[in-house]
């Protein structure tokens, strides 16, 4: 316990330091909030890996060996190597899919609410029920399923490497493509009239305007984000969790230190360890070496902010490439025929020769194609990350040019039905999921596969025993605590924050701590912070969860909340100081009334957030009488495809579920347009 408050004052003088800058009076609270839920655990990960730390009374310095233990983990290594390719697997599903999809959208007069609503529908869903139902679709019960039915052949997730592979990554992309498709929609309703315009007077064909009009002046705006959707699949955990436990096993995988499945992403690997050893030193050893993975590929993602710089994105990824190329995770010896071009293209960026990009692609390519065949060999012990990351490097420097098809004339009306076609398949899987929830809630028998439209006997008694026998409403009532505490937080903290920073750079930089610890936090993070909770007196409390949600929604509710009162005319503020109002006044008569539409957009994003919250009360909370609803309803199932599993109750709390979301989307989407769509909250 003395280490404990040692570590947190010593890291608490360092923390203030970083925000020393900051409007003290308006940012302490958030400041608070971030330190102990996402920069306190970093550190204390940290120090936990040099002590065997048993339990309060057994704690002994051990130096490295802790870390030593997991950076020559075999297991470890293959399961990075996994989460990289499964990543990769990921963006370009998503970044297809999305794309499609936005051209679809793109321009659409008839149906385009039902479309929309269509395309954003996986966004609304649970993660934690959308997951579920397409594992019914895929797997069913033992590989027989509807999905087994119409391509012939047993789907069975547990034994099939190759299917749990491709249908998990399949499933994450799906859950991202909203999300995707609203920034390339975005980007693209950004082009200029006038290219439009001038696509149509050049003859350009559909395909054309998408691949040499719509793809490079929308793929470069998008850049950052796709990095960071990348750097998100890294950091995967529920899908992985809920499909398949990080199975298949792999004949590669069982290690001394470490089994390690076809889907064992890091995250799944940190959670594994956290139930399976005691020594928190162990735990604490990954965590801080996990930790530096997703640091090296922060370095390289975190140059994609400065557009006009891609000499320091081709420098950190050629440093961060030689990284993993030593700690091996790269191609070996080969390594250093693409790396030959990536130092070429890196010179002649620093010369502004256009040229880098067509060398920096071509190294990227002889990367990737050696990584294959090796892989072709070795299956994924041949997978290179170092080439994963170039590749995806790569692929946002190649489309910053025209791309030209003109061999390729489709017609309007092909272009018209390829269009129709795709936007059928996507409502198809939406309508599925759905339909897969619902057959099962009103159906009277406790039996998965769904083979048939409707079940062969309805029924509502499973609401009926929901309520009655499971406590519910209890779970409940959990749900709406935890969300209620979360809303509060966020505003109290985020807010004056907020406020603070439209005139001080200083404050400012707590923003830059908010983003950083966004994409450094993971599953990594979140077992120390469950470990910090238990010295704080807050494992395993509904106070705990609220603020651990409210820490990772402040991020979203910070960069909502600071361009909207920036955009609020700086003369009433001037006016106000005037007539002698203090800065406290100001914020509370002029800024909140006027941010009203804004902050009821925020609470409704992190009421909604703290709802559908599944991996914070599956680590933080062992107790059954807290659980919320989504703990709940998980519990209904367990580990899929185990006797005891509780379909129709799963359904039918899920239907409830989806229904209050549903009546909270329609009271608010009013309150939600005007904190989107309203500029400053007032007319100028």
């Amino acid at each position: 316990m003395t280490l404990f408050f040692i570590i947190l004052t010593l890291s608490a003088i360092l923390y203030m330091f970083i925000v020393a800058r900051a409007k003290f009076t308006y940012v302490i609270a958030l400041a608070v909030l971030l330190f102990f839920v996402s920069f306190f655990p970093i550190i204390w990960g940290a120090v936990l890996s040099f002590f065997d730390f048993f339990s309060l009374s057994s704690i002994h310095f051990v130096g490295l060996k802790n870390l030593f233990c997991a950076f020559n983990d075999k297991g470890l290594l293959l399961s990075v190597k996994i989460t990289s390719l499964w990543a990769l697997i990921v963006l370009l599903l998503k970044l297809v899919m999305s794309y499609a999809l936005a051209l679809s959208l793109l321009n659409m007069k008839k149906f385009s609410r039902i479309f929309y609503t269509l395309a954003l529908t996986p966004w609304a869903i649970p993660l934690y029920i959308s997951v579920i139902a397409w594992t019914v679709l895929v797997e069913g019960y033992g590989g027989n399923s509807i999905l087994s039915h119409i391509f012939l052949t047993n789907l069975d997730l547990a034994s099939n490497v190759t299917l749990a592979f491709f249908s998990t990554a399949f499933v994450s992309a799906w859950l991202g493509v909203p999300m995707m498709t609203l920034v390339l929609l975005s980007s693209m309703q950004s082009i200029s009239k006038g290219l439009v315009d001038l696509s149509k007077i050049e003859g350009l064909d559909p395909l054309e305007k998408a691949l040499n009009l719509y793809l490079p002046y929308t793929l470069p705006v998008a850049f950052p984000y796709i990095f960071l959707s990348f750097l998100s699949s890294f950091k995967e955990f529920t899908t992985l969790f809920l499909m398949t436990n990080g199975g298949p096993s792999l004949v590669s995988g069982f290690g001394q230190q470490t089994i390690v499945g076809a889907t064992t992403s890091l995250g799944m690997l940190m959670y594994s360890k956290f139930y399976s050893t005691t020594n928190y030193g162990i735990i604490g050893a990954y965590s801080t070496v996990i930790g530096i993975i997703i640091m090296l590929l922060l370095i390289v993602g975190w140059n994609y902010q400065s557009k006009s710089k891609k000499s320091l994105l081709v420098l950190f990824t050629i440093l961060v490439h030689v990284l993993f190329d030593v700690w091996g995770l790269g191609d070996g010896f080969f390594s250093f025929t693409p790396l030959a071009f990536y130092i070429l293209s890196y010179v002649l960026c620093v010369k502004r020769k256009k040229l880098f990009k067509r060398l920096f692609v071509m190294g990227a390519v002889i990367d990737i194609t050696y990584m294959l065949f090796v892989m072709w060999a070795n299956g994924f012990s041949g997978v290179s990350v170092s080439a994963i990351i170039s590749a995806v490097v790569a692929t946002t420097l190649s489309f910053e040019g025209r791309i030209h098809v003109n061999p390729f004339k489709v017609p309007e009306s092909i272009w018209k039905v390829l269009k129709s076609l795709w936007l059928s398949f996507w409502s198809l899987t939406v309508l599925l999921v759905i339909w897969t929830v619902v057959f099962i809630a009103f159906s009277k028998q406790n039996i998965i596969p769904v083979e048939k439209f409707f079940p062969k006997s309805v029924t509502l008694s499973n609401f009926y025993f929901l309520f009655k026998d499971y406590a519910f409403l209890h779970a409940i009532e959990n749900s709406l605590i935890i969300s209620a505490m979360a809303v509060l937080t966020v505003i109290l903290t985020v807010f004056p924050a907020a406020w603070a920073s439209v005139d001080s750079k200083g404050s400012l930089r707590l923003g830059k701590i908010m983003v950083f610890a966004s994409f450094f936090t993971g599953m990594h993070t979140l077992i120390p912070l469950a470990i910090t909770f238990r010295f704080l007196g807050l494992l395993n409390t509904l106070v705990g969860i609220s603020i651990s949600i409210a820490a990772h929604s402040s991020v979203i509710a910070y960069f909502l909340i600071l361009p909207f009162l920036q955009s609020i005319p700086k003369s009433l503020n001037e006016a106000a100081k005037l007539d002698g109002a203090g800065n406290f006044s100001r914020m509370v008569k002029i800024y909140l009334p006027l941010s009203l539409p804004v902050l009821a957009t925020v609470s409704v994003y992190v009421f909604i957030e703290a709802w559908n919250s599944f991996v914070f009360p599956l680590v933080l909370l062992d107790s059954q009488n807290l659980y919320p609803v989504s703990m709940v309803l998980y519990n209904f199932i367990g580990e899929y495809g185990v006797a005891y599993s509780q379909w129709n109750l799963f359904g039918a709390g899920s239907i409830v579920n989806m229904v209050i979301i549903g009546i909270l989307f329609i009271f608010s989407r009013k309150h939600i347009m005007n904190g989107i769509l309203t500029k400053g909250g007032i007319q100028n």
